[in-house]
Order: C-alpha cells, then structure tokens, then sequence
C-alpha cells in the first residue's frame, strides 16, 4: 500500500536523486528549504514502507495554485502512483482554497501529459515563459 506524506528537511537526498533520475533536474539544499518550509507549497511524498516512490510539488499563492514535478521511480511505474500523487495534491489545493489548479508538464513529456489529461487537465492556451536568475 502507497503511503502518501508530507516532506520534511530529510527527504531532500533521495527528493532529488529522484527528480533528477526522472530528467526534472536538481534542487539545491537552500531551495529545498524554502520549498518545504514555507506555507505556500507542499512537497508530497509517495513511499512503500521506508521506499520513496514518487514526489509531486503542490504550491498556492492565495490566486493561482500549481502541481508539478511529479516523479515516480522507474520500479512503481504503471502502479497508480503518479496519480495518487495527482489526486492528493488536488485535494490539498482546493482544501487550501484553490479554485483552478494548473499542471506544469513540458511539451515533451508525453507520458506526464496523458497524466494530467487522464487525472481531467485540459489544455488552456496559455504558453508559460520562464526567466532564469543568473549565476552569480
């Protein structure tokens, strides 16, 4: 049975060894701390037993509320994982007061779009730009 928590400050290696196994890339320690300590975002964690399964990031700014990152491990693929995943991020964004949730997923990334399509995300038109800080 999936169990599905809360992250804490400990989950950071395995987190991102996950993300970054899955292609979503790397997450320092500083962002880590920001993400699972403020109240805006929720980092959910998916594990069997001591086994961390998926993760999925679930954030709220009081307007727009967003789920993205959702990762799950090569082993508990095709399990219900990613969409258990889905379904607890959702429920904890419209319990926070969300009335719309969006889904990040990259253009590429055919298995995450028939995720959220299958979870009920539909296409809006809306293209998403990003800017990168630079490095200093």
């Amino acid at each position: 049975m999936v169990d599905i928590r809360r992250a804490n400050s400990s989950d950071h290696d395995s987190l991102v060894d996950l993300w970054v196994d899955t292609g979503l890339g790397r997450l320092g320690e500083a962002e880590w701390d920001v993400l699972v300590a403020h109240p805006a975002a929720a980092v959910l964690v998916a594990e069997e037993g001591e086994d961390v399964l998926g993760a999925a990031v679930a954030s709220f700014d009081g307007w727009r509320a967003y789920i993205y990152h959702v990762a799950v491990s090569e082993e508990a693929r095709h399990k219900g994982v990613a969409r258990a995943l889905m379904d607890e991020a959702a429920e904890h964004l419209f319990g926070e007061g969300a009335s719309a949730i969006y889904v990040m997923v990259n253009e590429e990334n055919t298995g995450g779009l028939a995720l959220a399509a299958a979870a009920g995300y539909m296409p809006e038109g809306e293209i998403v730009l990003v800017r990168q800080r630079a490095e200093a």
